[in-house]
């Protein structure tokens, strides 16, 4: 190892009877990957497989529903039929073969459920409960702990190195445990000894079935962040139940994870905000304790160093590198793809019906391991990419990947396009982890960088160049707004980059999307009055619901006390207001008027394509990714220009 600081993190550590090469554990996310019954594939076995492979000590593979009826996501792994062992077998064997030990988290929502199965709740007076919502009897409390019981025997007899029981953000298991769900008036409610019966009894099966010694790991909030709900209290006197209960280890989360998205949390939320909850824990038992939540290397490394975690988790970390663990051995640490937390490629699949499984929106290999698609290209060409941003990077990165020659041309000093600009607005400096990622692999690759470059014919018909890669980004809409071109007007750009300084007085944006929440959230934080109009009947429609992100964001404005005007239209502008109408349609309606000493328009993007006309010599092919042919967000920008380079 040359970075001797890192040390920590790469001592074996014992989990009951198991050592384990280093302290590091992927997490349990769900990938969707699995056969449409529940059954293992080769795609789902080469991800994993990639992962262990990646040097990371154990692998703990996505909750395995534990019943048929019951899946937690479209393609859910199944644990619950004896038939499903022999594909479990196959998983397992992959990851010993590629140095990781493996366990596999076994779980079960009802409230998450997709088959049209009737909701079941710790308690019919769960926040969620509505007409239909049944409270379970204690017959049925029984079988679900018998399901449990059966799902860790099948788990030892696939050859898994331990199990995980999920207990945490949501689950039925946290609905038992937290009073925020559980408002039951018997044996498995009200206290908090009757709350942490069902998964004390569920324990205290899989001992009696499998034995003292085989892992048995519990994953709990230390923490559910809301008064009403488990407290790190409860989570420590819990964690000293399950110990004495013959537990293995602790692995904490955190979040009532529909609420506070602190169980993926996106990037507004503090890395390591569990650690002190991990420390509590620790302090208490005696068995190891995980603690993860998109930790840096120095962040885990600190956490080891000062008792607050024994093993450190890793979850989207090692979706978007799953050499991590490596790199960090090596000190390799600026070749990181770091997470940053923007949990469109991760967790968003799992919020969109029309993708088919996760991913990471700059690592494409996520998922497709499988396929082995960056390969070696047949004949090597010469490639200019003409654009810096995510998509024109992406496209140089692979295509040098492939072998080509490549050069890029960047008319700005820096890389990054729209990100730049993108991690500029609060809570979002995790997005500049993007731009340092591609100016790092660039330079390493071997890639002919010119920034301060301006992609002239003469230059461009210089190059002599096979394929021409247009990756020019967006430009701001021209507003039709009358007013907007007076001086007191300014764009999202104009805001965010500085080259406009808007310090005070009452501010109106104009646009509720993403831009135009994120530069308002920009100006509240420096006491100025904002209010955000917005057409649409809901603000941030292009962001997707469900990820914490939008959620976040929402909530951080009305904290800050911005207005948001939905189902409103701009009609004019004048010196110090804007004139809106209540139908957006083409206006009419009530008319008012909103005070405004600046006025900041988020009108949406628009191709930047000024080279359309552009000849090259007859031979050369050219191709168009990302905002410059069509306008969308960065994971599809930069997933086009990944599938043109693989084909390139």
């Amino acid at each position: 190892m040359k970075d001797q600081s890192f040390q920590k993190l790469f001592e074996p550590i014992k989990l009951g009877n198991l050592i384990i090469k280093n302290r590091l554990v992927m997490t349990a996310i769900s990938t969707c990957f699995a056969g449409t019954r529940g059954e293992v594939t080769e795609r789902l076995t080469e991800y994993y497989a990639t992962r262990a492979a990646g040097g990371v000590g154990m692998i703990t593979v996505e909750e395995a529903c534990i019943h048929l009826q019951l899946p937690h996501v479209k393609n859910a792994l199944g644990i619950f039929s004896d038939h499903l062992i022999p594909g479990l077998e196959v998983l397992t064997r992959r990851i010993h073969e590629e140095g990781g030990m493996a366990s596999l988290q076994i779980g079960l929502y009802f409230r998450q459920q997709l088959n049209g199965y009737l909701r079941y709740a710790a308690s019919a007076q769960a926040p969620d409960c509505g007409p239909g919502c049944k409270e379970l009897t204690k017959d049925e409390i029984h079988y679900i702990q018998g399901l449990f019981v059966d799902a860790a025997e099948r788990t030892r007899a696939a050859g898994f190195d331990g199990v995980e029981i999920h207990a945490c953000h949501g689950c039925l298991l946290s609905e038992f445990l937290s009073p925020y769900w559980n408002q039951r008036t018997d044996e498995y409610g009200g206290s908090r000894s009757n709350r942490l019966r069902f998964p004390l009894e569920i324990l205290a099966g899989i001992r009696e079935r499998i034995g003292p010694d085989y892992p048995v790991l519990y994953r709990i909030s230390g923490s559910e962040f809301t008064p009403e709900g488990f407290t790190p209290e409860d989570a420590v006197v819990f964690s000293q139940a399950l110990e004495d209960g013959g537990v293995t280890a602790i692995n904490v989360s955190g979040g009532l994870g529909h609420i506070n998205y602190i169980s993926i949390p996106p990037s507004d939320v503090p890395r390591g905000i569990l650690l002190p909850l991990g420390k509590e824990i620790k302090e208490a038992v005696s068995v190891p304790v995980i603690v993860g939540n998109s930790m840096t290397p120095q962040l885990a490394q600190e956490a080891i160093e000062s008792g607050q975690a024994d093993l450190i988790g890793l979850g989207r970390p090692l979706i978007a590198d799953p050499q991590w663990p490596q790199k960090v051995e090596q000190d390799r640490l600026d070749e990181i793809r770091s997470c940053i937390r923007c949990n469109q490629g991760c967790f968003g699949a799992l919020r969109d019906p029309g993708r088919r499984g996760i991913t990471c929106i700059y690592n494409l290999l996520a998922g497709r391991e499988f396929e082995h698609p960056i390969t070696e290209a047949e004949s090597k060409r010469r490639v200019v990419v003409i654009g810096g941003g995510p998509a024109g990077c992406e496209a140089a990165r692979i295509s040098r990947l492939r072998g080509h020659e490549v050069t890029l041309l960047e008319k700005t000093d820096r890389f990054g396009g729209q990100f730049n600009l993108a991690a500029l607005p609060p809570k979002k400096g995790d997005f500049g982890m993007l731009v340092d990622f591609y100016r790092g692999e660039l330079i390493r690759l071997g890639v002919d960088v010119r920034l301060e470059t301006e992609a002239t014919p003469d230059l461009l018909t210089s190059l002599g160049a096979d394929v021409y890669v247009q990756a020019t980004g967006s430009i701001p809409v021209l507003s039709p707004i009358p007013g907007a071109d007076m001086a007191h007007v300014a764009t999202v750009e104009d805001v965010l980059s500085g080259r406009v300084k808007v310090e005070e007085g009452l501010v109106v944006v104009i646009g509720g999307g993403a831009s135009g929440l994120e530069t308002a959230d920009f100006l509240s934080d420096k006491n100025i009055r904002v209010t955000v109009l917005e057409m649409l009947d809901v603000p941030g429609r292009d962001i997707l619901v469900g990820i914490g992100v939008r959620e976040a964001l929402l909530s951080r404005l009305a904290s800050k006390n911005v207005t948001i005007l939905t189902g409103h239209r701009a009609l004019s502008i004048v010196k110090d207001a804007v004139i809106v109408s209540d139908r957006p349609l083409i206006g009419g309606g009530k008319e008012s008027r909103i005070p405004a000493r600046n006025v900041v328009l988020a009108l949406g993007m628009k191709p930047e394509d000024t080279l359309r006309e552009t000849q090259t010599n007859g031979e050369a092919v050219w191709y168009r990714v990302g905002d410059c042919q069509s306008v969308g967000n960065a994971f599809d920008a930069i997933l086009q220009a990944f599938e043109l380079a693989i084909k390139i």
